[in-house]
This record gives structure tokens, C-alpha cells and sequence, in this order.
């Protein structure tokens, strides 16, 4: 392979390199995509022989050898001479006037000097070229001959041994030919989906739910390209709804020219495939779409000069394949039905292939202008009409889809739009048969109706929203009320407890005074006891609301939640395990459980009580004593473990005879080249439980054995 090549193989495998690193990182987030590469070994070995060899542009670099770099610094070393050499030979000529304009050039791959040609015998030397008018002659001059020669032969060599690197470097690559394929597949799967992504995000699409039956239930749908070169052009696009379901599965709209039925159709096809191409569509979240065996497409002309078919030959042989191969499980598209051919036979033809293909219990949607297909679409069980709304005001489409109602073509109006004298289109209004022109009428005057009827409708939702506004806003005033009434009415019995006690006071100056002047006894009795009576009234009303409020305080203060916080008590749900928690940082909490120490998200932890801590922790320990008391045995075989699942099953057994009260257990490691053993007596090192550790006796196992006391 060429450097070129042996280039792009390094970025492949750096780009693969890097993608792992990526969904490595990402794993929880991306389990789908990362499953790809399970299984998928990464192999450093390709792009280390690539890089002994080739600079970061991908040039073969001068040390890629030892014999090339020899080559290459004797190179150097004679260019550098020749150059010398030229410059002066160069300053030498060009001062006696010999040489024309331009400076040293190459020729061939060699130096050479630009002499005029009437100077050419004054220089010794080859000549390599001669200028097209021929007053310049380019020479190499004589002296620097054998130099570039020698060169030219390092140059050969650096050739050949170029060569015997490059194939020494394919040779330790191509047994890795089947890995570099395997990297190959999964970049383009990924940037396959990738490409469908950034793609969904270009168009806003979403993903609709997936309807285990054939059904399509779009909402606030549109046709992806139409909405790309809308937003490029500042344009508002008119989104489309409607709902094929198996009582309703063939639609047949109908509605003015150039209103949008074709692309209403085209927008149902595309996205119902793209869905089934694994795209998302632009569409709510909340559409549903099934899963159809087939689409059958019938939109534009395919006439054929060649297998001598015409427009509605083409869409004939469309219908048939149409009929005989429909099923539950299709769905089909047809544009422009029936056209092609005389309306008075098209039109019952096209009904009769429709009611056929209404008979497999196929899905579908059609777009016509023929009456009698809307008249069947209204009066058949399976099919419903739909119309694209024009605006008679302005004459010109809404390209809104309605549902339910058929549509008028809207001829003679868009025919006068376009200009056509009244006189033509009054000619063309008499041609029409009473019978078509009453239907069209009709259409036109349930249109404008419905059309006054929204607007009606669209006026009360405006006055119904507005009359719960002012419900709302009601509700909160009255709500203000009460609160500003209650504050009044303790505000008032203060103020009269304050002025009773006031009146009191001044009343026992009276009674002081009266009885001075020697008053009725019995008179006095009775005020003071009207006064007394009157002042505790106040004085209970005023208690009893501070009591009312400070229990309802209370009681929502008991059933405050508990917060999270350092040094709440949490448990995982559904897990037995409960845990403190050390420190907080951003969504995520440090939680101890028990002597490990482990990062978890905020939102799956749960806060409980001390009571609600004491339960789980008898259940806790319940459970383990008497489950692992049963099964436990005070030795482990670790022999034939690898290092990390070793640890993992040591760590376990290690806890679980501390929990059982073990003093003394044997861990069974081997000797082999005592890297088992050493990993195993590390970690005992580390552990808080372990009191010591020892060889077990030699008769027993020796070094191939650890006992180990746990502390009590």
C-alpha cells in the first residue's frame, strides 16, 4: 500500500478509536448504540506500524529506516553541495550577461542555469530544454554533472528501499483485514444513525408511538422537505392531521387545484416510510403508526414510448397490480385517480377499482376531482371523504386538510382568478349538466357555511376563555377577601379588648369614686360583672383562633417531608440497604453504606425516618443471618479466579464471616506465580476487619493457603 493509503487506514482506526473512547464514556446513556462495539477488540498494533513510518500529513518520514535515514542525510548533504555550487556558477554568468531574466530552475529533476542562446558555448555543459521561442537555453553545467548524478542513484535507492517499507508495513497489516472491515461496518452504522439524527433535528421531527395494528394517526404532521425550504425562505408551513384507523382506512380528498392534496398524500407515504426505516418524523409525539407488509405508490406519469404505454395505460397497469396484490397489511397511494381518459368512463372505472381494493381491506389515500368518487367515499363503510380548504374571499388554497366533508374543485373561480373572461367561463357554466352543478353548489355553500360556523365557534371559545379568566380572577378576589376579612375581624376584637380594658379601668374609677360618696352596692356589683363577662368573650374569640392556627401549624409541620441533606439517612428503592449520606454535589450524592463509599443520583435515593431505619435494619438482619448462616463454609477457593473477580468474591466472603461472627476463615489461593496471592494479601492489608494473616502450615498448603483472623 502507498503512503496515501497507509494514511487513510490511520485515520479509520482513529476515528474507530475514538468512537469507542466516546460511547465508553457514555455507556448508561447510550446502551444501544455502545452494544455495537461489545465484543469488538481494538487493535493498537496497526496504527503503531503506521506511525513508526508516516508524519502526521501522511508523508513517509526521513528516520522510517535506519538505511533510510542514511539515504535520505547523504541526499541533503549533495543537494545542499549542488545548490552551492549553482549559486555561484548562477552569480558568475549573470554578471558576464550570459544568462536571460529568470534564475536557476530544474529540468527533468536536475538544476539547470537559463543561458541566452548566443552565450551557450560559454558554458560547459548538458542541455536539458530549450524555451519555445529558443533564445534560451537551460544547461546544466558540467561541474555539478557528477554530483546530480550521484544524487539521481541515492534517489534510486531511496526508491527501492521506500518500496521494502511499505510492503514490510502491508504485510503486518493485512492479516488484520477482516478487523479493519469490522471497524468499517460499525463507523457506518453509526454514522448512519448519526446522519438520521442530525437530520431529525434539521426538521424537528420526533418519534410517534408504535401501534402494534396497521393504523396511521398523524398529528400536526408535514412534509419534511417542504418545511426545510420554507424555513430557508422565511415561510410558515400549514401542518396536516388526520387518522386511518381499520373503520376508516381509505381517505379520498378532494379540493381546489394547487391546494395541497398532492402533497398531503406524498407527506402520509413519506413519513409512514421513513418511520419504517427507523427515521423519526416530523410529527406530535403523540401520533401512532403501524407497521404495513407494503406500499403500493401510483403518483405521476410513467407513459412509455418504448413498451408503447400512455399515461393511463401506465396508471391502469398500476391498478391491477393494485388489486390482485392488496392485503390488510397495505397501504396504498394514488394520485390524480381516474384521470387520463373520458371522465364519463374514468369516473366509474376508478369507483370500481376502489370499491376492489376497499374489498381487500387495504389502507390508503386518493386524490380526485370526480364527483362520483366522493359521492361513494360518503356512502361506503371504510372510507371517509376529506377536502383541502379554499378561501372564496381571496380565491386562493388554505392547504388545510379537513376531515369528514368532501371538497369542490373550485374551477370557474380559479379559472376567473386566473384571468379567463367571464364570458368563457359562463359559456362553461352552461355546458355543465344541472345535476354536476347543483353537487358543486352545494360543496361550495357547505364550505362557506362550515367556514361561518368556525368562525362562530372560534368567537365563543374566545368569550369562554375570557369568562373563566374572569371566573379565575374572581375566585382569587374573594379568596383575598376572606384572608383581609379575618385579619379585620381579629384586628377589630383587639382594638375592642384594648378598649374595654380602657373602659374598665375608667369604670373601676367610678365605682372607686361612687363609693366614696357612699353608693349602692349591689348597682356596682352588677357593672362589674357585665364589664367582666363582656372582656372574656374577647379575650376567648382572640384565643381560639391563635390556638386554630398555631394546630394547623403544627399539623403541617408533621407532615413535612423529610429533606435531603448531609447526614440524612436514604435507602436505593426496592433494596433492603440503607446508607448516610457524606456530601452533596450538583444531582448527585456521596453515600456510605457501611464502609463503602459510592456516587449516586439525588432523585433515585429516598429519605426515611429513624423508626422506618430500625424496621429495615432488623429485617436486614434477620434475612442475612439466617440465609448465609446455612451455606456459609470457612474456607474459599479462589484458585483459577481472575484478579478482579477474585477481589470482588473475597471482598463479599470477607463481610459476610464478619457479619456471622467467623473468627478464623482459610483462603485458598495457590502458589503459581504468586500473583493471585499477593493480590489477595493487599487487599487483607487494607481491610479494617482483618486483626492478622498468615501462611497455613506447610503440611496444610504453605504459601499456597492464608488464614485469616477477622476481629470480634
Amino acid at each position: 500500500m502507498l503512503e496515501e493509503e497507509l494514511h487513510q487506514i490511520r485515520l479509520v482506526i482513529k476515528t474507530f478509536a475514538d468512537i469507542c473512547k466516546f460511547f465508553e464514556t457514555r455507556n448508561d446513556k447510550y446502551p444501544e448504540v455502545a452494544a455495537l462495539f461489545a465484543g469488538i477488540v481494538y487493535n493498537q498494533n496497526i496504527g503503531k506500524y503506521i506511525e513508526r513510518i508516516l508524519d502526521n500529513d501522511g508523508a513517509l518520514k526521513p528516520n522510517a529506516s535506519p538505511i533510510l535515514a542514511t539515504i535520505s542525510a547523504k541526499i541533503q548533504e549533495k543537494e545542499n553541495e549542488v545548490r552551492k555550487r549553482m549559486n555561484s556558477l548562477f552569480e558568475k554568468a549573470q554578471a558576464e550577461g550570459w544568462l536571460a531574466n529568470s534564475g536557476i530552475t530544474v529540468r527533468d529533476g536536475r538544476l539547470v542555469l537559463p543561458v541566452v542562446a548566443e552565450h551557450k558555448r560559454k558554458i560547459s555543459g548538458l542541455v536539458h530544454d530549450v524555451s519555445s521561442t529558443g533564445q534560451t537555453i537551460f544547461l546544466e553545467p558540467t561541474e555539478i554533472f557528477d554530483t546530480n548524478n550521484i544524487i539521481r542513484e541515492l534517489q534510486l535507492q531511496y526508491k527501492r528501499e521506500r518500496e521494502r517499507i511499505l510492503i514490510e508495513v502491508t504485510d503486518k497489516i493485512r492479516p488484520s483485514i477482516a478487523e479493519l472491515i469490522k471497524y468499517q461496518q460499525c463507523m457506518g452504522i453509526v454514522d448512519f444513525i448519526r446522519a438520521k439524527a442530525l437530520f431529525a433535528l434539521d426538521i424537528n421531527a420526533d418519534l410517534p408511538k408504535l401501534s402494534n395494528t396497521v393504523v396511521i394517526n398523524l398529528e400536526q404532521a408535514y412534509h419534511p422537505l417542504l418545511f426545510i425550504n420554507h424555513q430557508r425562505n422565511g415561510l410558515d408551513i400549514v401542518p396536516l392531521s388526520l387518522s386511518l384507523t381499520k373503520d376508516r382506512r381509505i381517505l379520498v380528498i378532494s379540493g381546489p387545484n394547487a391546494g395541497g392534496k398532492s402533497v398531503a398524500l406524498k407527506t402520509v407515504g413519506l413519513l409512514q416510510y421513513m418511520f419504517q426505516c427507523g427515521m423519526l418524523v416530523p410529527c406530535k409525539s403523540h401520533s401512532e403508526l403501524g407497521v404495513f407488509n407494503a406500499v403500493f405508490v401510483d403518483i405521476g406519469d410513467e407513459q412509455s414510448i418504448e413498451n408503447d404505454l400512455s399515461t393511463y395505460s401506465s396508471h391502469l397497469k398500476h391498478m391491477k397490480y393494485f388489486t390482485e396484490f392488496a392485503d390488510p397489511k397495505t397501504l396504498f397511494l394514488i394520485d390524480e385517480f381516474g384521470t387520463g381518459t373520458d371522465p364519463q368512463f374514468g369516473g366509474p372505472l376508478a369507483e370500481a377499482i376502489l370499491h376492489r381494493i376497499n374489498q381487500k381491506q387495504a389502507f390508503g389515500v386518493v386524490n380526485t376531482h370526480y364527483s362520483n368518487l366522493k359521492n361513494y367515499a360518503g356512502q361506503t363503510k371504510g372510507l371517509v371523504n376529506a377536502r383541502m380548504l379554499f378561501d372564496q374571499e381571496k380565491l386562493q388554497p388554505l392547504y388545510k386538510l379537513e376531515v369528514g366533508y368532501a371538497g369542490s374543485s373550485y374551477a370557474f373561480e380559479i379559472a376567473k382568478k386566473a384571468g379567463l373572461h367571464d364570458t368563457i367561463i359562463n359559456y362553461a357554466r352552461n355546458k355543465v349538466g344541472d345535476k354536476q352543478k347543483r353537487l358543486d353548489d352545494l360543496l361550495i355553500d357547505l364550505e362557506r357555511e362550515k367556514s361561518h360556523v368556525n368562525e362562530l365557534k372560534k368567537r365563543f371559545e374566545e368569550k369562554d376563555s375570557k369568562a373563566k379568566k374572569l371566573q379565575e380572577e374572581y375566585e382569587q378576589l374573594k379568596s383575598e377577601l376572606d384572608a383581609n376579612k379575618k385579619k379585620l375581624l381579629q384586628k377589630a376584637k383587639q382594638e375592642a379588648l384594648s378598649i374595654i380594658s380602657e373602659a374598665n379601668s375608667r369604670i373601676e374609677n367610678t365605682i372607686r369614686e361612687i363609693r366614696e360618696k357612699k353608693a349602692d352596692t349591689e348597682t356596682i356589683k352588677k357593672v362589674r360583672t357585665e364589664i367582666r363577662q363582656e372582656t372574656e368573650q374577647l379575650k376567648k374569640d382572640t384565643v381560639i383562633e391563635k390556638n386554630v392556627k398555631s394546630i394547623h401549624k403544627s399539623k403541617n409541620n408533621h407532615n413535612e417531608n423529610l429533606l435531603l441533606g448531609i447526614g440524612a439517612t436514604v435507602q436505593l428503592p426496592e433494596q433492603l440497604v440503607t446508607g448516610v449520606v457524606v456530601e452533596l454535589k450538583k444531582h448527585k450524592a456521596l453515600v456510605a453504606f457501611g464502609e463503602l463509599q459510592s456516587w449516586v443520583e439525588a432523585d433515585k435515593l429516598e429519605v426515611i425516618s429513624a423508626k422506618q431505619e430500625k424496621t429495615i435494619k432488623k429485617t436486614v438482619t434477620n434475612y442475612n443471618v439466617n440465609t448465609k448462616m446455612q451455606n456459609f463454609q470457612t474456607e474459599l477457593n479462589l484458585i483459577g479466579t481472575r484478579g478482579e473477580e477474585a477481589l470482588k468474591k473475597l471482598q463479599e466472603y470477607i463481610d459476610d464471616a464478619y457479619l456471622l461472627g467467623f473468627k478464623q476463615v482459610r483462603i485458598v489461593h495457590g502458589k503459581g506465580y504468586g500473583i493471585l496471592r499477593k493480590l489477595i494479601r493487599e487487599y487483607l492489608k487494607g481491610s479494617k476487619l482483618i486483626e492478622y494473616f498468615q501462611d497455613e502450615q506447610i503440611e496444610l498448603g504453605g504459601d499456597g493457603v492464608t488464614i485469616v483472623t477477622l476481629k470480634m
